[in-house]
Order: C-alpha cells, then structure tokens, then sequence
C-alpha cells in the first residue's frame, strides 16, 4: 500500500512537471515530421500500392496463374489417387500431434516393445534388468491403451501447462475445452502402423546387440522428428526460439551434428515448404515489405562474390558469402510459416521465457563470481569489475545484445493482461536489465537505453523519467558499472583504444575501404568471423572490427554499406509502422519487438552482433513475427500474382 500510494503520489508530481509538459511538446512536434511520417506509414498499404504498379509483379501474373493451375491440377490427381490409401491415413494422423490419445500412444509403445522382446528373448540377450524393465513397460502401457486423453489435454492439465495458460494474455488462451483429436487409425491402417513398428523394434533390438550400445533404440524418436517438421513445418520455429538453448546444449557435448544442425532444420523446413506447396490447396506464398531489400542486398553480395577474382582461394569468399546471408534465410522460412497473430504472439511470450531464464542465469553468474577471461575488461578496470555475466550464450556482449532484443518485448507484455501477468512480465523485463547491467557490456547499455526511450515515447512516457532516474542513482547502486561509464570517457580509454582498441579497427577498417571504395577489398577477408578462421591465407590482419557496418564497408566496399543501411531502414521502417497500426490489444507487444530491433541495429555499431547467428536468426525471426502482428486480416500472399 506504501508503494502503490507514493506511486501515485510521483504521478501526480510527474504530469505536473515541467519535463513531462516539454518531453509531450517535443513528442507532438516530432511525430508531425518528416521522419515520423516515413517510419509511421501504413507498410500494408504501402506493400499493396507497391504490388499494384510493379511492372515485374504483373508481367508475372500471367506466369504465375498458370503456375497455379498446374499445381491445383497435380494436387487434385495426386489426392484423387491417394485418397483411402493406408499411408495417406498415416499421414494425416501424424500430422496432428497435439491430438494423439494416449491410447494410440500405449499400442503403438507396446508393439514397438514387442519387437524388442521377441528379439532379445530368442537371442539370449535378455538380462534380468532389461526384461523386467520391459515388462514393467509393458504392463503401464497395457493401462494406459484405452484412455482416450489427448497430447494438449495432459499439457493443460499439468503443473507446467497451467502455469503457462496463467501468463497469457486473456485473447491467447482457449475459450473452450474442446481439444483436436487425431484422425484415428482403423483396419488396415492401425495395422500397418503397428506392424512397421513391431519390425522396427526388431531390427534395432538386433543392431543393439550387434553394436553393444543399447541407444539405438533411441532412433524412433530420431525418425519422427524429420517427420513432424515436414508435416507440421511451424513446429521447427520452437527451435529457433530455443537456439540458445540447443546450441549450448550442443557445445556441450560437441557431436557431428554440434556446427550443422541449425543448418539441417533451415534445410528441412524449406523442403517442407515446398512440399505444403505440392500437396496443400490452399497453400500461398505469402509476402513481407522488406523481401525487396532483402533480397536486393542479397543479389548485390552474390554480385560482388561473382566479380571478385582477387582471392587467395575459393574458400574464403564462399565462407565470407555464407556467415552474412545463410542465417538471413530464415526470414524467408518464418514468414510462411506464421500465419496468424495469435500464433506470433505465443512465440513472442516464449521467446521471452527463454530470455528470462538466459537473464536468471548471468545475474546468478554474477553473484557467485563466475571466473572470466583477463582480456574481457582493462586493466585499469580489473579491480572494480571481478566478473561479467555471460550466461549459456559465452560472450556479456552477445549476451547484452540478446537482452537489448528481448527486454522491450518483455516491457510491451507488460501492458495487457490480468495485473498478475503485468508485474511477471515486468519482473521479466527487471531480470533482463539487472543481467544486462551484470554484463557491462557499454554498447548494450547505450542500444536498450535509446530503445526504452523510443518505447517511452510511442508508448507511456513514464518510463523516459524511470530511465532518468535510474541514470542518476546508478553510482548508488552499482558503482563498478558508474565506473566502467566514467572509464569510457577517460582519455586514457581513448589512448588504449587508439592503440589497440576499437578506434584502432576502425582505422584499419576505413583504410580498407580506401583501398577499394567501390566494392571492398572482399567477402571474408575482414573484420569478422571468416577472416579469422581464414588468417593464414590472407596477408593482413584480421581483427573483429567492432563494428558491423565497418565491417561491411571493408569486405563490400561503399556498395555494400550503403546496401545494407537501406536494408536496415527498410526493416524498421516496416517494424514501426506495424506497430503504429497494429490494433490495441497488440500494438504495446509490437512497440515493443519494434524497439527490441532498433536496439540491435543501434548495437551493431559498436559490435560484430551480426557475426553471431544466434542474434541474426533471432533479429529475422522477430522482425517476421511482428508482421503477422498488424491485424487480424490475413497477409497479402502470391494470390496478388493470379488476379
């Protein structure tokens, strides 16, 4: 009650101050400008008028309605043919995950274990241990083979998915009970079904004891991945919202699939595509205002990779080519496979869970005083700052960048709901801030500090003044992190900088440029991650350059830069005019992915945030998310092409 009535006490005081009256002149005046009225426009509007006069667009329209009715004609053969087939029920019934009973589970688990018993007990290889657990096995899913339960039934009737309908706003969560159930598997169906698991069984009993390695029995699961992702291609955005996660997961354990399997799940999910297209009616392509730039700024590096003939070998502009356009791909596949607000919405709230839990584990870093390495501050600093947090992502940097993203969506949570949900999603957003400071990443602070005002000012100016605020008792409160402020503008940082510091690649960086303006001195040679894995073949230094966009004029020249600035201004461009005119319930969630971009585009001048795929996938992902956030109306899609 003290809180909540000094809290009204400082918004009365706060309306009545004079900064609050010149912050809303100063809002009012900007918002009629030229800048305001470029980023504030309507990019559905914008995006039909641009689809309208195209002259490319409609010479394609002609191509594209016959395109269109051959696939019509080959999906309507190809179901006329398939219809009533065994392996078309199959299909259909694993594509609906969420309502397989627990019936269906329990057979398809007992004839699965039936191959395995059958094999180790003819074989002699069936140890006390192992049959009793199998037996064991056996019994429970001999119970469970009549209860019709479904996969979302047991999800919302557990601990974990009641706790996550309590923190969804009320337009997200299910009005009724009613939960989809599988298409079921009858006659010859069920029994192909279970009879190709009872085989398999057999067979990877017979490989286990071949092999001696009882994980084999694990590849079931193996297989069914693949196939859910080409039935259900959505379902691969959880682990793009995970990449943290299963990337530390992965690095953990270092396997062959440890480098490539962000790479196989960008490979299945295009493929799953392009069979939805061969398969689904009702399937459209469907297209975003910053294709153009994108691809534009695409076509431009594979222009510039084909007119270089300066490299030492093959290798270094290909690996120069692939770090800056391959995680950019994904904006592509996420597109197509959101397809309504709710559906973004929910990705937005667990993208912002993982963040929360990312952010839990840099502030626990940093209690207990996790070790870093030396070089990760000055020496001048080493005494004030005896730890940075880093959490599972390995760099406070790369970290602080991760928080500049998510923190403002936490912040835009935070304004609708029940009041329960407001300060979970506030005490989200204080987790990623306290972590953020923990990481003593400056550049970080610098993005989320402008991001909050830009927040502030399209949604409660209130949070300008907290920013304020906390700016000033930020030597109270964390004197090391005042002091790594005060060392920023010492000249003895600018002395060490010079010397061997950022101010120092990015000398080196503009020298580079010097030398070829046009087009730089080449993809991969400079400044970030390919030069350095390819340092022995190149006759210059390589240091990061700090700086994305130095680093993009060194390798790509002024051509490049320049490229990839409209690209940047295209993405926020589109960002923030989708959130201006996103309706009401969403708009504050949208400002808020909105900003969480701005940030990271800030951010990428004073860091290499985009030699990270981590931060690149992620940035894409949101910036598709926060379309399908706009309206309720579906998004304009290929269909344009065929009228």
């Amino acid at each position: 009650m003290f809180l909540f009535a000094t809290a009204r006490k400082g918004e009365a005081f706060w309306q009545a101050s004079r900064f609050h009256g010149l912050l809303e002149g100063f809002v009012d005046t900007a918002a009629k400008s030229l800048a305001a009225r470029f980023l504030g426009g309507d990019p559905t509007a914008r995006l039909a008028s641009r689809l309208a006069s195209s002259d490319i667009i409609t010479s394609l329209r002609e191509p594209g309605r016959k395109i269109e009715q051959s696939r019509q004609a080959l999906i309507d053969g190809t179901r006329a043919f398939a219809e009533g087939s065994i392996a078309a029920a199959i299909l259909r019934h694993l594509a609906c995950p969420e309502g397989w009973q627990l019936a269906g589970l329990s057979r398809a688990g007992l004839a699965f274990l039936a191959g395995l018993f059958l094999v180790f007990a003819s074989l002699g290889a069936l140890s006390l241990k192992t049959g009793l657990l199998l037996t064991l096995s056996i019994v429970l899913l001999f119970f469970l083979s009549r209860s019709p339960v479904t996969i979302a039934e047991i999800w919302a009737d557990s601990l974990p998915g009641r706790l996550f309908r309590s923190i969804l706003p009320e337009e997200l969560v299910p009005r009724d009970d009613h939960y989809p159930v599988a298409p079921p598997l009858k006659g010859a169906g069920a029994a192909a079904m279970y009879l190709l698991l009872f085989a398999l069984g057999a067979v990877l009993a017979l490989l286990s004891i071949k092999w001696q390695n009882l994980l084999v029995l694990a590849l079931p699961a193996v297989l069914l991945a693949p196939a859910l992702l080409f039935l259900r291609p959505e379902l691969g955005l959880l682990g793009l919202i995970g990449y943290s996660v299963v990337d530390w997961w992965m690095r953990m354990k270092p396997n062959l699939l440890t480098s490539v399997w962000d790479d196989l799940l960008l490979a299945s999910l295009a493929a799953a595509l392009i069979g939805q297209w061969v398969t689904k009616r009702d399937f459209r392509w469907r297209i975003h205002p910053t294709f153009f730039a994108l691809t534009a700024f695409i076509s431009l590096l594979l222009f510039l990779f084909l007119i270089d003939s300066t490299y030492p070998r093959l290798s270094v502009p290909l690996d120069g080519l692939r770090v800056i356009v391959q995680h950019m791909l994904w904006f592509y596949i996420a597109v197509q496979l959101v397809k309504t607000p709710r559906q973004a919405a929910l990705l937005l709230i667990l993208f912002t869970l993982v963040g929360t839990a990312i952010a839990a584990f840099g502030v626990y870093q940093f209690i207990v005083k996790a070790p870093m390495p030396e070089n990760w501050v000055d020496q001048a600093e080493l005494g004030s700052i005896t730890t940075r947090a880093f959490s599972i992502v390995g760099s406070p940097n790369i970290l602080g960048s991760l928080l500049v993203l998510t923190t403002p969506i936490a912040l835009g949570l935070a304004y609708r709901g029940k009041t329960i949900q407001r300060l979970f999603y506030l005490a989200c957003a204080a987790l990623m801030g306290a972590s953020m400071l923990f990481s003593f990443s400056r550049g970080a602070w610098l993005a989320i500090a402008a991001a909050i005002i830009l927040f502030g000012i399209l949604q409660d100016r209130r949070l300008i003044a907290l920013l304020i605020i906390g700016a000033i008792l930020l030597p109270i409160a964390s004197p090391a992190a005042a002091d790594r402020v005060s060392y920023l503008l010492s000249p003895e940082y600018f002395k060490k900088s010079a010397q061997d510091g950022r101010l120092e690649r990015w000398d080196l960086a503009l020298e580079k440029v010097a030398q070829r303006p046009l087009t730089g001195i080449g993809l991969g040679r400079y400044g970030g991650a390919a030069a350095e894995n390819n340092k022995e073949y190149l006759p210059h230094r390589t240091l990061y350059t700090d700086n994305y966009y130095m680093k993009t004029a060194a390798e790509t020249g002024l051509l490049g830069l320049f490229a990839f600035i409209a690209l940047m201004v295209s993405v926020l461009r589109t960002a923030f005019g989708t959130a201006i005119h996103s309706p009401p319930p969403r708009r504050a969630l949208a400002i808020g992915v909105a900003c969480g971009l701005f940030g990271v585009v800030l951010h990428n001048a004073v860091e290499n945030v985009f030699e990270v795929p981590l931060m690149v996938t992620s940035f894409w992902l949101c910036a598709a998310l926060l379309w399908e956030l706009r309206s309720n109306t579906q998004a304009l899609t290929t269909k344009s092409l065929d009228t």
